[in-house]
């Protein structure tokens, strides 16, 4: 088992036609060019170039001319043997997808070569999202795993992203293979991932800290706003090990932790200011930390102890000549995700298992600020915290995925750019704060308790700020019956309500007068006089009916309920609950603080959720280009193994279960309630909006064959859309194997009375988009078909268990009909679904054993 050794001399890579060899390479990092230096990308993740030996020169150089060699002879055998297909390769309309679809399909190993070529020449992003299809067939197809594998190990060479993405995948698609057939290519493929054979140089343009000459504001000086003011508190906090911190942090209480750790500061600063060679200090003046990585009680579970782009006299190393490990803080991140979502279904009860989720994320958080991210967000960011009391448990029976709130920093580096310096959840310390020593340093003398609270509010004035004005509407908003009479007839006493309840209100306020600025009287006076008219001009009978008409329509909220604590956690309005926790957290006054959020889901296999979000993604693209008004929402999956992963939530929307049973009402009564009378605009747009949403979700639906289409997988969110998750029954695939729903896919009556009824025109527009959308689809089947069929090949997933999936896919286009055929075959798939007896026996089923509603 050779190939379970971890790699520790690089190879010169031969091409597969002349016999391999290995030439170990010494790689003189000393010798490095200086215009190379210059020549680095700015903030980009790239191999960078090393002054090679003559020695190495020449081989390199034969190597390349030898490619070049075999390129030109493949080229000249396909002009030959098939000169229409080099022609189509070789012209403008040769897509990606017209590449994978030849690359699966063709048997010939000339084509093979030079479509293995071909992938370099095509955007990455674009060949990224056909990412699972290459790895299946480097698992299940020997000849084509021979012409990819320089593309996979030249791109994990160049990014850690993607090499993680390979590393997940491939153990995802092997563990099926495992259980028939013996390790192959593509388990040592996994393990050189995973053993770093393929690390990339990470490389990183040098900055000064302060530099005039910077035209743009850079995302690192937002990260960490004390690096942008001062250079020597970056040395001195930096120089103290995250392990010492805990501990000073954990031993002192009050204000003798002030002291002592200036003292330690200073004489931390001391030792920093010994001479350094090229940018490394003496290893008797600075102790390498221990690695801890995954061990959640350390405090430095995903910290790799990388310190090469430590800042140095104002300016950062240009790469990392480290041997620290890059994919192994990410991976232990989502490891320790995964085990949290593997120990809550033993958990009796759903209040219990939200407890036992706060408890598990607090932990987490003594690990953070890391440089860890989630791979589904694109953006450069690293995460500094979890919003904790936030976390909550999702509806499931037998499994207990969950929903994470993750507080996030952008940057222009995730490698290279500093960290936000660890802070305490508690915003308000009585002690001095970690970001405030080195101005001890600088003055040499403790500044005192007001300056403190002074400095602190004037960063922190905006959040306190919007923290009381909320509380302070929410209180005037509420419902008193000290406050607002309940009959139409204005008295005496009515009158009077309002300056009587000023002695309650001023327990809100009595912080913001007590500590405000001085204030001018004669303005003071002003804003009573105005406050005075205003009462005078609006009456209480007329704030009631108001509140009234506001209770009456606008948003519903709903109430926390033990039985389903997520349900008012997804109805909060986005914006709101950003707004919220912003203000809640330390590092909230970060300008490039963000809040994301992600689903934790283990025991399930999100494959079949990764396959449905490709199709979907396609589809969204054809009817974009076809000009279908029609909506559709993919959901990015993150398939981390064969039975976990995590999903990106859909913001602002909940279940058709979650609303039934929180608001009491029918779906068009909640539409009436949420969005306004039915001549209003609000309500004609969300109607609309519903309309072309279930347009296309049932050609989805009825493409892909999904099932268990409850009220529970059916989302509503603020805008009128219906958005549908959990594909895991697709295609071949039924809950239980029952196979109760027949349909071609679910619209209700319910559903139809939304729309207005069966001869409303929105019913009829309905039925026009599913044509539209159907045409569409049929017209660019080609690049729909390759996404499903490749996927199949050799797989062992349930959607594939039965018969020939792939054929019947073909079949649901109806290559062999008309339009007209196909309109009349639209108008006979809707009554059979509205009529569909198995829906209502299924939504039955489902509400007797699950509780969802009907």
């Amino acid at each position: 088992m050779m190939f379970f050794r971890r790699h520790v001399q690089k190879t010169i890579p031969i091409n597969n036609s002349t016999p391999s060899s290995s030439i170990p390479l010494s790689l003189d990092t000393s010798n490095i060019a200086e215009d190379e230096r210059e020549s680095a990308a700015e903030n980009e993740l790239s191999t960078t170039p090393t002054a090679l030996s003559p020695i190495e020169k020449t081989t390199i150089f034969s190597n390349e001319t030898d490619s070049q060699t075999t390129t030109t002879s493949t080229i000249e055998h396909l002009a030959v043997k098939h000169p229409g297909l080099l022609r189509l390769f070789d012209s403008t309309v040769c897509t990606v997808s017209i590449i994978i679809s030849y690359l699966f399909s063709s048997k010939e190993p000339i084509v093979q070569q030079f479509l293995g070529r071909k992938l370099f020449d095509y955007p990455q992003e674009e060949l990224d999202f056909y990412l699972p299809q290459l790895i299946n067939m480097y698992i299940h197809i020997q000849s084509i795993s021979t012409v990819i594998h320089e593309y996979i190990t030249t791109r994990c060479s160049q990014s850690v992203d993607f090499s993680l993405q390979c590393a997940w995948l491939l153990d995802a698609y092997i563990a099926d293979q495992m259980k028939v057939a013996k390790p192959n290519a593509a388990v040592r493929l996994l393990f050189d991932i995973l053993y770093e054979k393929y690390k990339p140089k990470i490389t990183y343009n040098p900055t000064t800290i302060n530099n005039s000459s910077n035209n743009h504001h850079r995302l690192d000086e937002d990260e960490n706003e004390n690096v942008n003011n001062q250079e020597d508190e970056m040395k001195a906090e930096r120089a103290l090990s995250q392990d010492n911190l805990m501990l000073q942090i954990s031993r002192k209480k009050g204000h003798q932790k002030s002291r002592s750790d200036v003292s330690g500061l200073m004489l931390t600063r001391n030792k920093r200011s010994l001479p350094i060679m090229n940018g490394e200090a003496s290893k008797q003046h600075r102790r390498q930390p221990k690695l801890c990585l995954g061990d959640l009680n350390s405090g430095r579970a995903f910290d790799n102890n990388c310190m090469c782009f430590e800042n140095v006299n104002g300016f950062r190393r240009r790469e990392c000549t480290c041997n620290a490990p890059k994919l192994a803080p990410v991976r232990e991140f989502m490891t320790a995700l995964i085990n949290i979502g593997k120990k809550l279904p033993h958990v009796p009860t759903k209040e219990k298992k939200t407890q036992n989720l706060i408890g598990e994320m607090k932990r987490m958080n003594m690990n953070l600020p890391a440089r860890v991210w989630i791979p589904f967000y694109k953006f450069p960011h690293h995460v500094v915290r979890i919003a904790y009391t936030e976390s909550t448990v999702l509806n499931s029976r037998d499994r207990a995925p969950y929903i994470v709130y993750i507080e996030i920093v952008l940057c222009d580096n995730i490698f290279a750019s500093p960290l936000p310096i660890k802070q305490n959840d508690s915003k308000l310390r009585s002690t001095r704060s970690e970001e405030n020593l080195t101005h001890h340093i600088n003055n040499h003398q403790i500044p005192s308790t007001s300056g403190m609270i002074g400095s602190y509010l004037n960063c922190e004035t905006q959040s306190l700020d919007s923290e009381l004005i909320d509380s302070y509407r929410s209180f005037v908003n509420s419902e008193d019956a000290d406050i607002w009479s309940t009959s139409d007839d204005v008295t005496g006493d009515d009158a009077q309500l309002p300056h009587q309840s000023v002695p309650r209100r001023n327990g809100l306020i009595g912080y913001r007068s007590n500590h405000a600025m001085n204030i001018n009287p004669e303005t003071q006076s002003i804003r009573s006089t105005e406050s005075h008219l205003s009462q005078q001009e609006i009456m209480p009978s007329d704030i009631r009916k108001r509140l009234t008409e506001v209770k009456t329509t606008g948003p519903i909220l709903f109430e926390r309920d033990p039985d389903d604590p997520s349900a008012a956690a997804l109805k909060e309005p986005w914006d709101k609950k950003e707004q919220r926790i912003r203000s809640a957290s330390p590092y909230g006054h970060l300008r490039n603080w963000r809040l994301v959020a992600a689903i934790v889901k283990c025991g399930d296999d999100l494959r079949h959720e990764l396959l449905a979000y490709q199709f979907m993604v396609r589809l969204k693209e054809i009817w974009l280009c076809e000009h279908v008004p029609v909506f559709v929402r993919p959901i990015n999956i993150l398939v981390l193994s064969n039975n976990s992963g995590l999903i990106e939530p859909i913001l602002n929307a909940v279940s058709l279960h979650q609303i039934k049973k929180n608001s009491k009402l029918s779906l068009r009564n909640y539409f009436l309630r949420e969005f306004g009378t039915e001549r209003s605009e609000q309500f004609l747009t969300s109607v609309r909006n519903f309309v072309q949403s279930c347009a296309a979700y049932s050609i989805i639906c009825y493409l892909l064959q999904v099932k268990d289409r409850h009220n529970g997988n059916i989302l509503l969110d603020d805008e009128g859309h219906v958005i549908h998750i959990d594909f895991g029954y697709m295609l071949s695939a039924t809950p239980k194997n029952l196979g109760f729903e027949s349909s071609p896919f679910k619209i209700t009556q319910e559903f139809v009375d939304i729309m207005g009824g069966l001869q409303s025109d929105m019913y009829g527009y309905y039925k026009i988009l599913i044509l539209q959308g159907l045409l569409a689809a049929r017209k660019h089947m080609d690049k729909l078909m390759p996404i499903v069929e490749i996927m199949q090949h050799g797989s062992q997933l349930n959607c594939f268990s039965k018969g020939n999936v792939t054929l019947g896919l073909r079949e649901r286009f109806h290559l062999n009909m008309t339009d007209e055929q196909l309109e009349f075959n639209v108008e006979k798939m809707v009554e059979s679904s509205l009529n569909s007896l198995t829906t209502r026996v299924y939504d039955t089923f489902q509400y007797y054993t699950n509780g969802i509603s009907k």
